[in-house]
Formats: C-alpha cells, structure tokens, sequence
C-alpha cells in the first residue's frame, strides 16, 4: 500500500492512542493535523498544571520527532467541534484521507466524497495487511466498544471475519 496523505481529527488521536494502534499509523499515512485538533488533543495549559494526558504526550513526542505535520486549510466549515471542522476542511481541500472517528461527522465527510478511516477501520487495515493477528484486532475491536459508532465496530467485525474465512483463520 502506497503512503497516503492524512488529515487527523482528534476522535481518531484519542481513540487510536487509547488502544494503542497511533504506531502502525506512519507506516501507512503520513500524518498532518491542524491547530485546532493539537488544542483538542493537548487539554491542559501548561501555566496551570504540570499534568500532560497519555495521548498529548504521544502527540508531543510523535509531533517532535517529525512523524506529526502541520497543516492548516484556509477556510473550514461551521459544523461540529474545530477540531472536525478544521480537520474535514483540511482532507476535503487537499484530497487527502480524513482519520476520524466521531460517527457523525465522519458520515458528513463521506457525503462530501472525502475517504475515512476510522479506528476500526484502521485495526482492520491492519489485520488485512498481516501486521497483526486476528486475536489482535478482536481485542482492539473489543476495545472500542465504550468509545465507538456501533455501526462502525458491526461493519470491521463483518470485514475482519470475512478476511479470517478467507485465510482459512476463523
């Protein structure tokens, strides 16, 4: 699978760094998020409390590294929170993959033709792609129950149990 471009909202951060899936995402995107979502993603004003969340720290660590882009679209929507708006804005203008896992606005972005991935779509890429296991991504998917569209989660369930027929694993 050839690197893709990818616009990053904070439902997919938060969610993906929770299960621990945010590794495996620079092996397949190349990863760009807009102020907005790193204000969403990164809570805590650094005047007032010491505290850094797990995903911020990620977020920091990955954003110091290199493997984390900042890009921002020059005009975003009035819908949803600013880190979706922006986000969207950002996949839609420059064509690129929007990793989203709020369902509502993810439902929005495809009507307007930008491809989504969610989380569970992501642990399914990953299954598909033999980079983890099918004991793997049931677990992840399990996961996600508390935090995800069950829609989403019946849909890679179905994809995932399709594939493991397939290879002979379920």
């Amino acid at each position: 699978m050839a690197m893709l471009d990818a616009s990053l909202d904070t439902s997919f951060w938060n969610i993906a760094a929770q299960i621990g899936v945010v590794p495996y995402l620079f092996a397949f995107f190349r990863v760009h998020y807009c102020q907005a979502v790193e204000d969403e993603i990164v809570t805590t004003d650094s005047n007032e409390t010491p505290l850094i969340y797990p995903q911020a720290m990620l977020f920091k660590v990955l954003k110091e590294d290199g493997r984390l882009h900042h890009a921002e679209p020059q005009q975003h929507l009035a819908l949803f929170g600013a880190g979706e708006a922006y986000a969207i804005s950002l996949a839609q203008k420059r064509s690129w993959v929007l990793l989203i896992n709020d369902y509502r606005p993810l439902q929005f972005a495809r009507s307007l033709g930008i491809q989504c991935v969610s989380v569970p779509d992501f642990c399914v890429l990953l299954y598909a792609e033999a980079k983890i296991t099918l004991r793997a991504v049931r677990g992840y998917l399990r996961r996600l129950v508390p935090t995800t569209s069950p829609s989403l989660l019946r849909k890679a369930e179905a994809v995932v149990t399709d594939i493991a027929r397939k290879r002979g694993e379920a």
